[in-house]
């Protein structure tokens, strides 16, 4: 297993339009075609890849499928105020996770990377497309929201600073929410995949401080992938006890309903024949 790693797994929001307004200095924002235009490895769009390779789909539809679905959403869905959506609203939520270079877990962080994506975002995660063309292999994903069309309600951060009242609050939800998210990946991707949630220069370690933390890696994968088992053998478990409660349950209520049934056919006989319920027999009557 590599040791040394560090984990990285990064989210964005995009519009079918981007913003007119830029900080100065500062780049065009991408719009949701120049994302998925990469992502697609069209010409001009990936001029950083010296040897491109098309995307493997590895959940849902393809990305020209998802394009013209984000267009459809976009143009369906209305604001809070049932005005229709802005060209610059945020229409889709695209989020890379990326592995070291030479690792050997890369199919194990791959499969863990695909339930972790599909338990963080649910039905919302749409597509999903690896790269192996780069020098680290990846994996990027697509969250839409069908419903509403705006999905910063499905970005954590996003979400998080919704609730908050001025500016610094804003920002304080923001990063606590970031690093929660942060957080779940290494727990059920990175750490069982032997990487490391920080680097060095964020922990400020020393050299030799952070060769011990490298060669403790692989062990810190084999504890949590042994827990992840043990975790889901238990829930297996508890599923079965469920499923068999369920049926246990079903099968008595049958079994009630075809007793009373009986019963009543039985009740119906005696009235047509004219019998009468046994009475009570004279030493059970009460003495005076």
């Amino acid at each position: 297993m590599i040791t040394g790693g560090i984990q990285f797994v990064h989210i964005s929001v995009y519009s079918l339009h981007p913003p007119k307004k830029t900080s100065r200095g500062a780049d065009r924002k991408w719009a949701v075609r120049d994302v998925l235009a990469e992502a697609s490895r069209e010409p001009q769009a990936c001029l950083h890849v010296p040897r491109p390779r098309p995307p493997i789909l590895l959940h849902g539809p393809s990305l020209a499928e998802l394009e013209a679905e984000i267009g459809t959403i976009h143009a369906r869905s209305t604001d809070a105020a049932g005005r229709r959506l802005r060209k610059d609203a945020s229409v889709l939520l695209a989020g890379v996770a990326s592995y070291p270079r030479g690792g050997i877990e890369y199919g194990y962080w791959k499969q863990c990377t695909l339930e972790w994506l599909q338990i963080e975002f649910g039905e919302h995660l749409r597509t999903v497309v690896e790269h192996t063309d780069e020098t680290h292999p990846h994996v990027h994903f697509y969250v839409v929201n069908p419903d509403g069309g705006n999905v910063k309600d499905l970005h954590p951060g996003f979400r998080a600073a919704k609730g908050a009242q001025t500016p610094k609050e804003q920002r304080l939800a923001y990063n606590t929410a970031m690093r929660a998210f942060q957080d779940r990946f290494w727990e059920h991707v990175a750490g069982p995949s032997g990487l490391a949630r920080l680097g060095p220069g964020r922990q400020r370690m020393s050299r030799a401080q952070w060769t011990r933390v490298k060669f403790g890696l692989p062990a810190q994968a084999a504890l949590l992938q042994r827990a992840r088992e043990i975790t889901r053998g238990t829930g297996e478990r508890d599923r079965q006890l469920r499923s068999f409660a369920h049926k246990t349950m079903l099968e008595a209520q049958a079994l009630i309903e075809e007793l009373e049934v009986r019963e009543a056919r039985v009740l119906a006989m005696e009235s047509r024949l004219g019998l009468n319920p046994q009475a009570p027999c004279s030493n059970d009557l009460d003495k005076d």
